[in-house]
């Protein structure tokens, strides 16, 4: 692996293997483009380095790539005049663009008319003066930076990889005289054409909105996004992986990280991935070997919210994806983990004897206990209660010693529940709440978008929905079949309430 270190105007080339995400992973439903989401070359090519900061003789780089088996390249140059190649923010700045152009009906032509405020905003930034600044520069580095991607860009509808040169903004113009932006500055923007066909074509990733908002540093919302568009198998974007691994140097280039050091490139990434850690986003970040062939390894944590690792699991032991996603939403995560954990010690017991192994897991999963009672030496995986999950922003306290009885009637199980609910915070309970919709109704969700179901967070967080009212309205929607017209209803509650900033009415 060539070193980083290179002159002024002198191009860094890196050769860099892209493992893909596992076939095993879990699949995910197609989506309908939520507000926040990522166009998926842009995501997984990683075109805007991390940093937010870099040399200021940082102004070109350059990638070779294996991408299914045939060799492509990679690659950027950019003056100097406006910070070298875009970086750190223009990354929120480019996501924002793509927020507004979705929002102006992604016109074919890819132009869209804006201000400096709006996509500010959009970006999730501040609008005070400073920023302002940032944005000119910005704008002007994703209009003046070049790419090449050769045999590495993917035009999906077509099913193949294709080659393209280009901008990230391949028009700018601004109504201001001193070339300076402010806040009622009018900007036109033209994207470029193999982006916005991409786009249009829904070549989409969701977004999580609320972690975006939660996560204070650039350089995290920066690893975050690459990060979570490599989850992503680019011929199959609806199959995710619950976790990746790859030579550190590897990812260090993906980062786009001018200094290769590994040392140097875990110290660069290091407060991103504590940042994600505390977010739940990541369960764990390990590093395995030494020296310059070390490999990185991320772990997940966020699959909690759609099922995603209980989906993988199922996935590996050749459950159908329908199947698995329906066991998933109609059995309590509890009782899930406990029976799929007894199924796969059944399987490993009498692996000689199951011919069909899909079926016999997927019979375990729906007895209670009945027909596949708990055999001798197997050990239940430990409750996950009493540990605190981001999916539902709840710290559970631990169970009681003595185990509840087996026949407790719904009612007692939905008091207790409410209860739980009404011991927390209204922010955790709009936590909790919007988790439990997404495992629930992962499909409805999904569809409805993700800026849809802030609003209902939103709402529940301000005290203007009743908790408990939601919570049996929802599941009794999602056990008559109606879970999406609930929720779109729910939707506009929220929205009416918020707008007219009107208490919540007392819950039955």
């Amino acid at each position: 692996m060539p070193d980083s270190a290179a002159c002024t105007g002198q191009i860094v080339k890196h050769q860099v293997e892209r493992p893909r995400p596992p076939r095993s992973g879990a699949r995910v439903p197609a989506i309908e483009t939520p507000r926040r989401v990522d166009e998926l070359n842009l995501g997984q090519l990683g075109l805007i380095c991390v940093q937010e900061r870099i040399p200021s003789d940082y102004t070109s780089w350059e990638v070779h790539l294996d991408v299914d088996g045939q060799p492509a390249r990679l690659s950027c140059v950019a003056p100097s005049e406006f910070g070298g190649v875009p970086h750190g923010l223009d990354g929120d700045i480019m996501n924002g663009i793509l927020t507004i152009f979705l929002e102006q009906g992604s016109p074919e032509s890819g132009e869209i008319v804006t201000t400096g405020h709006q996509i500010l905003v959009s970006a999730g930034l501040d609008v005070g003066g400073r920023y302002y600044q940032v944005l000119h520069a910005s704008l002007h580095r994703l209009n003046s930076a070049k790419f090449v991607a050769q045999n590495a860009w993917r035009a999906h509808t077509q099913r193949r990889w294709t080659t393209q040169t280009f901008s990230l903004v391949d028009d700018l113009a601004y109504d201001s005289a001193e070339q300076t932006l402010g806040r009622g500055s009018v900007i036109r923007i033209r994207l470029h054409r193999a982006f916005v066909q991409s786009v249009r074509e829904k070549y989409l990733k969701p977004l999580d909105p609320m972690l975006l908002g939660e996560l204070t540093r650039p350089l995290t919302r920066s690893v975050y996004r690459l990060l979570d568009a490599r989850r992503y198998d680019p011929t199959d974007p609806q199959v995710i992986a619950m976790d990746l691994r790859m030579r550190l140097v590897d990812w260090g280039i993906e980062c786009k990280l001018k200094d290769l050091v590994p040392s140097r490139i875990r110290r660069a990434l290091e407060k991103a991935h504590t940042e994600l850690q505390e977010h739940g986003y990541l369960k764990a970040v390990e590093h395995l070997g030494s020296g310059a062939r070390q490999e990185i390894v991320y772990r997940f944590g966020d699959g909690t919210n759609f099922g995603m690792d209980l989906l993988s699991r199922l996935v590996r032991h050749g459950v159908g994806v329908n199947v698995a996603q329906s066991v998933v939403q109609e059995t309590a995560r509890d009782d899930l983990i406990h029976r799929l954990a007894k199924a796969e010690y059944l399987l490993a017991r009498g692996s000689g004897r199951i011919q069909n192994r899909a079926g016999y897991v997927v019979s375990v999963l729906k007895d209670d206990g009945t027909r596949f009672p708990d055999p001798e030496g197997f050990v239940p995986p430990a409750s996950p209660k009493g540990r605190v999950a981001r999916s539902a922003g709840v710290a559970t306290p631990a169970p009681p010693a003595a185990q509840e009885p087996a026949q407790e009637d719904v009612a007692s199980v939905r008091r207790a529940r409410e209860a739980e609910l009404l011991s927390l915070t209204s922010e955790e309970q709009a936590d909790a709440l919007v988790a439990r919709m997404r495992l629930l109704c992962s499909a409805q969700v999904v569809k409805l978008g993700a800026a849809r179901i802030a609003l209902i967070h939103q709402a529940i967080r301000a005290a203007l929905l009743d908790t408990v009212t939601v919570e049996r309205e929802l599941m009794t929607a999602v056990y008559s079949g109606s879970a999406e017209v609930f929720l779109q209803a729910l939707i506009r509650e929220g929205e009416e309430r918020l707008q007219k900033g009107q208490g919540a009415l007392p819950g039955g």
